[in-house]
């Protein structure tokens, strides 16, 4: 049984005319009113619009995430009221089971007009054991959080949630932190620090063009075997700089250079995964669901690109190959399922993508987990066969990958909700930052043309770092 305390919500707040010392009356008013016998405590409070990452300035430790794509509802949290973890190969099954546990003692509805039901954020590594180092070692194979305290915004509304688990905040000490942090909240979001200078780099290190071009020529012989027909190769960029990158500030420079991208942070422990990914790997709501094939890159530095993209004989080649994976995947699952009538030129700063979107309906009910499950790894992020091309990676990629290209996103208790696939991406830890590119290799592929494309995919993330290309 949950309690669920409410305020009226207002249908538009301003900035500009917020007063945060009324608003935190009266979060010190509802948390004083909380029964300690109350197991489940959900409140919630209309506050203004403003850029989501705020918050993650409240708080430099502790767990923490940012979702926002484009146009959508967006969500940043601090702390968790729940958290599920799972390992090895049953691991997408696992974190369904543990999340209906959960549910049942949570009451997911909503009675305020346009705000979100609560969700758990989180994702999954690339491949069981691929998140096992010391490097990604909070993140494990998968972790999802119900944030404790979230503020969510959609293009008119925003609010402040907060959710409670055991009667928290009955004692007088609980209740003085919680509005502790509940005030650093608010200052984050409505009062925020002027932006600071982005830190400077110190140090690079990444592997040379050459084993990179061992790598390709070692994956186009398993091709001429043929044993396999596509690989997709990553790289890591190791960055050693002169302080700790702030999540808010990277993400801050995210919003303005990547808004066609879902931008994501994850902290847990004392590292943030972070980036701004193009690509959506499955939306589920009810019985419809969307995914799209994004794979075929060019960069973005000529008036021709496009049009040169699209004519590509190997570009569409690779592209095709994700395409029919996605359709052969899903069609036992759906009673209809149709690709868009042609491929598209997806946009960004400095690369563009070929891209085309795949919906369809359900036959049956389904958890957006399942579908997951089904299409990661999409040829994408992996190849084709999907089985051999993941056993060539796991064997020959000299760097761990961790959550970088694995399904990261949120479900609520309807087992609805959105994935992408975490590219453009990277994990700061304390002054390191550790970021990961790809390039999908097919037989007829160029060492250093698929070297050049990693390139023009990490400026967006190096830039929002403030480092150079």
């Amino acid at each position: 049984m949950t309690a669920q305390l409410e305020l009226s919500t207002a249908s538009r707040l301003s900035e500009s005319n917020f007063d945060t010392a009324e608003l935190m009356q009266r979060i010190s008013h509802d948390l004083a009113h909380i029964s300690s016998r109350s197991p489940v405590v959900t409140l919630h409070w209309p506050v203004p619009p403003v850029p989501s990452e705020r918050l993650l300035a409240a708080q430099n430790a502790g767990d923490a995430l940012l979702w926002a794509p484009p146009g959508e509802d967006e969500a940043c949290g601090l702390g968790a009221a729940i958290t599920l973890s799972a390992r090895g190969l049953e691991r997408f099954q696992s974190i369904q089971s543990q999340a209906r546990d959960a549910w049942a003692q949570l009451d997911a509805s909503s009675s305020a007009v346009g705000l979100p039901a609560p969700r758990f954020f989180g994702g999954f590594a690339f491949q069981p054991g691929q998140a096992a180092s010391t490097l990604w070692q909070d993140f494990g194979d998968a972790r999802f959080m119900l944030p404790k305290l979230t503020y969510l915004k959609n293009r008119e509304q925003a609010w402040l949630r907060l959710i409670l688990y055991g009667g928290a905040g009955a004692g007088a000490e609980p209740r003085t932190e919680l509005e502790s942090k509940v005030q650093r909240a608010l200052s984050a979001l409505f009062h925020p620090a002027a932006a600071l200078e982005p830190a400077r780099e110190v140090a690079r290190e990444e592997r040379s063009a050459e084993a990179w071009g061992e790598l390709v020529l070692a994956i186009q012989r398993e091709i001429a075997r043929g044993k396999v027909r596509k690989i997709v190769a990553a790289r890591r960029l190791s960055l050693q700089l002169d302080r700790a990158p702030g999540a808010f500030a990277v993400q801050d420079r995210l919003r303005i250079d990547a808004p066609e991208s879902t931008r994501f942070a994850f902290r847990f422990g004392a590292a943030t995964f972070l980036g701004a990914t193009p690509e959506q790997l499955v939306k589920k709501r009810g019985l419809e669901v969307s995914t799209e094939a994004v794979a075929g890159s060019i960069s973005a530095d000529s008036a021709s690109a496009a049009t040169r993209l699209l004519n590509s004989d190997k570009d569409i080649r690779e592209h095709e190959f994700v395409v029919n994976e996605i359709l052969r995947v899903l069609r036992p699952l759906t009673r209809e399922l149709s690709p868009g009538p042609r491929r598209e030129v997806h946009r960004l700063r400095t690369v563009l993508h070929l891209r085309t979107p795949i919906s369809g309906t359900l036959r049956e009910a389904s958890h957006v987990l399942e579908l997951v499950a089904r299409l990661h790894p999409t040829p994408a992020v992996a190849g084709v066969p999907t089985r051999a091309a993941i056993d060539f990676i796991l064997g020959h990629e000299p760097d761990e990958r961790g959550w970088y290209s694995g399904p990261i996103g949120w479900f609520d208790a309807a087992g609805d909700g959105r994935f992408v696939v975490a590219l453009r991406s990277g994990l700061i830890r304390g002054s390191r930052a550790e970021l990961y590119a790809g390039a999908g290799v097919v037989q007829d592929s160029n060492a250093p043309s698929e070297f050049a494309e990693t390139r023009w995919k990490l400026a967006a993330l190096l830039g929002a770092l403030g480092v150079s290309e």
